[in-house]
């Protein structure tokens, strides 16, 4: 996971432009309800969980950023809403955890950050197994949403003028790193031990990770900026 010392700026607390944000908490709006129970895995300064907590659903978040998680509860007290904060890095709390709930989320390009695949897969069935009968998780479309940008030409010379940010490729996967202006090097050109290392999902790569985990193949709601993953129903008839 990421350094505490590094800063990734997939990682910031309003990560995506104010339509695509505002399109997913639209489409969560209508499709959770609010007497549901929700998990949002990462869930920073709470872009997306005070809005649900107000919207009545029953909301537990979990950051291992304490500042992130100030802000959030900050935020909670100024709207009148409530939930559960916890201070800790989801991908070891929740194969502890205890419990069940509705829905799931990893947003905010937050699933990135599962870089391994080993990693995702295990992220996943824990996932699955903490969700409740018919409930759902949802994460960023990340091929929907990033990939265009480099099918459509920007990062070609691997560095971003206007932002300062560099990033840097491997040169045998979907893995890259994004370093910011104070570390940006045009003289290197590989992942090393001070980066951060991060997955630009493909849709084959999260289809066969959510086919490993026990999940459907995930499901792309038009309009709505997220993926919806269920799992595999389960076969209770008798042989």
């Amino acid at each position: 996971m990421t350094p505490d010392h590094v800063i990734n700026p997939l990682d910031a607390w309003y990560p995506h432009e104010p339509d695509l944000a505002a399109a997913q908490l639209a489409w969560l709006q209508t499709n959770v309800g609010s007497d549901h129970t929700l998990l949002d895995l990462g869930c920073g300064a709470g872009r997306t969980l005070v809005p649900m907590a107000q919207y009545g659903a029953s909301c537990t978040g979990v950051d291992r950023d304490d500042a992130a998680l100030l802000t959030c509860r900050q935020a909670l007290e100024q709207s009148g809403a409530s939930a559960n904060l916890v201070l800790d890095d989801f991908c070891t709390w929740l194969p502890k955890a205890e419990g069940a709930w509705d829905v799931i989320l990893c947003l905010g390009n937050t699933f990135c950050l599962i870089w391994q695949i080993e990693e995702a897969i295990a992220l996943l069935t824990a996932v699955r197994r903490h969700l409740a009968p018919g409930g759902r998780l949802i994460v960023d479309d990340i091929p929907g949403d990033l990939w265009p940008e480099l099918i459509e030409g920007r990062w070609q010379a691997g560095l971003d003028p206007d932002h300062g940010l560099q990033m840097v490729w491997s040169a045998d996967d979907s893995v890259f790193t994004l370093r910011d202006e104070a570390r940006a090097d045009s003289e290197n050109w590989e992942i090393g031990p001070e980066d951060v290392p991060l997955r630009l999902w493909t849709a084959g790569a999260l289809h066969l990770a959510a086919i490993a985990s026990g999940f459907e193949v995930p499901l792309v709601p038009a309009g709505s900026g997220v993926r919806v993953l269920r799992p595999v129903p389960q076969d209770h008839s008798s042989s």
